[in-house]
């Protein structure tokens, strides 16, 4: 069941439960209503009874000399507006002889079953009254006035037909309203629904349309900044992966490189002398031929050391990370002369574990680089310290800095922040053209495990 169609069950529900409600005090009201009625009614007849009997005193002796059969004291025909009372006057010996009730009776039309026992209590309630007619010390008969609501039931049936027809037409009609009111309320959600599968299906620059609720402005606001934050995610992890696969491509032509132009020759160098070795007749020449070995083996070994430094240091795995970082700070430093260097690194960062310690490295490495060939400057500062469980970093450099905003795709910052990330850390870049980079890093400190 979705969420239009329960909400107006349950509106409908109420709705209905309200007009049971009110029905149930309606018919309690009518109750009394033809209660008082009746009991109203009662009294003013047996007043005007009494004064009929009275007045006609007279005719009744008159008649009693006569013939009792036109005997007709109070006249009760007339009386057969009096619709809430069935009054009938019956003689001694207990015939009927004047009524207000034609023999055929009232001819309404009577309410249904279900309502008359609803109203039954009422009838229940009434009792019939019983007067007897004594003129002259002598027994005429007897005046029974017994209430009849069945007038007053009809009557306030037909009403509660008008009124409960007019509710059952305000129910149709509010519920009609309320379904179209909540169709509309809920439309958005269909728009919502709709940006989120095209989400799904990789549709990246799906967006909410400005709602006019509040609430819904409000998950409009937050759905667009979240598909915009998802985008830009995508199209950098997309740029991010193209730049990887360049530099590893890179990567492999400078090992290429180096292994034909460097070590190729080397070896071919290597193989003359040998050569030349095998051929020597003399030991002079053989020991010039040594000679030229050792000097190229030696060379060969710088070359391999050099390529094994660029691929990994290997004294961060020899000596740790704070032996490592003033190495590299110190070999940068005798190639960049003319800057000067403010350094603060801790001693306790060799308890970080070896991918902390690699992202570390990696990161002042890329901050020296893109310094040399970027910024410019006279004065780097590097702070590496532990607070309060994390790993703190601080470069700073007094260079030409750049706009954030027009220079965002390099591969050194893409790097470094991916690099951070990915240890649930915190990068933070403050870069002004002319105002130098500052680069704020925050990383959750990861222990090396006990040997």
């Amino acid at each position: 069941m979705n969420l239009k169609i329960r909400i107006n069950l349950i509106i409908t529900l109420i709705l209905a439960l309200v007009m049971l409600i009110g029905a149930g005090m309606m018919i309690d009201n009518a109750r009394e209503d033809v209660r008082a009625e009746v009991d109203s009614t009662t009294v003013l007849a047996l007043h005007l009874l009494d004064a009929e009997l009275l007045h006609y005193v007279s005719d009744y002796t008159w008649a009693n000399n006569g013939d009792k059969n036109k005997v007709d004291i109070f006249r009760l025909q007339s009386l057969d507006n009096v619709r809430h009372l069935r009054i009938e006057f019956f003689d001694a010996q207990g015939n009927l002889r004047d009524s207000n009730r034609p023999p055929t009776g009232h001819g309404n039309l009577s309410p249904p079953a279900w309502f008359e026992k609803l109203m039954s209590k009422v009838s229940s309630s009434l009792k019939t009254t019983r007067r007897p007619i004594v003129i002259n010390n002598r027994i005429l008969g007897e005046l029974v006035i017994t209430p009849d609501p069945s007038y007053e039931i009809a009557e306030i049936w037909h009403d509660t037909l008008g009124l409960l027809s007019l509710g059952l037409l305000f129910f149709i009609v509010v519920n009609g309203m309320i379904y179209w009111a909540v169709d509309r309320a809920l439309r958005p959600l269909n728009t919502i629904l709709d940006a989120l599968t095209e989400l799904e299906h990789g549709h990246w620059s799906a967006r909410l349309p400005l709602f006019s609720l509040p609430e819904l402005s409000s998950v409009s606001s937050k759905f667009n900044a979240m598909a915009q934050t998802l985008e830009n995610s995508i199209l950098n992890n997309h740029r991010l992966t193209t730049q990887l696969i360049r530099l590893q491509e890179d990567e492999r032509k400078n090992i290429a490189h180096d292994l034909h132009d460097e070590i190729g020759q080397h070896l071919t160098a290597i193989n003359i002398d040998a050569s030349a070795i095998l051929k020597a007749k003399d030991l002079t020449s053989t020991y010039e031929s040594a000679q030229a070995i050792s000097i190229v083996a030696r060379q060969m070994m710088e070359i391999v050391r050099q390529m094994l430094q660029r691929l990994r240091p290997a004294v961060l795995d020899e000596l740790g990370l704070h032996a490592s970082l003033n190495e590299l700070i110190d070999n940068w430093r005798q190639r960049n002369r003319g800057v000067s260097l403010s350094i603060n690194i801790s001693n306790q960062i060799n308890c970080l574990n070896e991918t902390m310690a690699i992202t570390t490295y990696r990161i002042v490495q890329e901050c020296l680089t893109n310094v040399t060939k970027h910024s410019k400057a006279r004065l780097v500062t590097i702070k590496v310290e532990l607070q309060a469980g994390c790993l703190k970093l601080l470069l700073k450099d007094n260079g030409e800095g750049f706009d954030p905003t027009l220079n965002t795709h390099g591969f050194g910052l893409a790097g470094m922040r991916e690099r951070v990330e990915g240890l649930s850390g915190s990068f933070k870049l403050n870069a002004n053209s002319g105002a130098g980079v500052e680069i704020h890093v925050s990383l959750p400190i990861m222990l090396r495990a006990a040997i």
